[in-house]
C-alpha cells in the first residue's frame, strides 16, 4: 500500500536529469597544513563565540560583571585574533 507513495526524500527522474551534477573534493585533495589552519581557526572561533555566549547572559541575566565581564574581554581578543589569523592565512595563500 505504501509502495505507490512518493516520500519527500526520493527524487523523480525529472529532478534527476535537472540536477546538476557536483563533484565534491576528497578532504584529502587540501594539504595537512591547510586542514591544521582551518581547524585551528574552527576552535579559536568556537571558544570566542562560547564565551561571547556566557558572558552576556552571566552579565545580562546576573549582573556578574567580574566573570562575564571577563569572557566578554576573553571573546572579543579571541574574535580579533582569529580575524587577524584568518586574514594572515588569507595573504599567504
Amino acid at each position: 500500500m505504501l509502495d505507490d507513495v512518493p516520500f519527500a526524500d526520493e527524487e523523480t527522474e525529472a529532478e534527476q536529469e535537472l540536477a546538476p551534477s557536483i563533484d565534491i573534493p576528497d578532504e584529502s585533495a587540501a594539504s595537512t597544513e591547510l586542514r591544521r589552519k582551518f581547524w585551528s581557526l574552527v576552535l579559536v572561533f568556537n571558544v570566542a563565540l562560547g564565551a561571547l555566549s556566557v558572558g552576556a547572559m552571566l552579565v545580562g541575566f546576573e549582573g556578574d560583571w567580574d566573570v562575564g565581564g571577563s569572557l566578554l574581554a576573553a571573546g572579543a581578543v579571541l574574535s580579533i585574533y582569529g580575524f587577524y589569523k584568518y586574514r594572515v592565512y588569507s595573504r599567504k595563500d
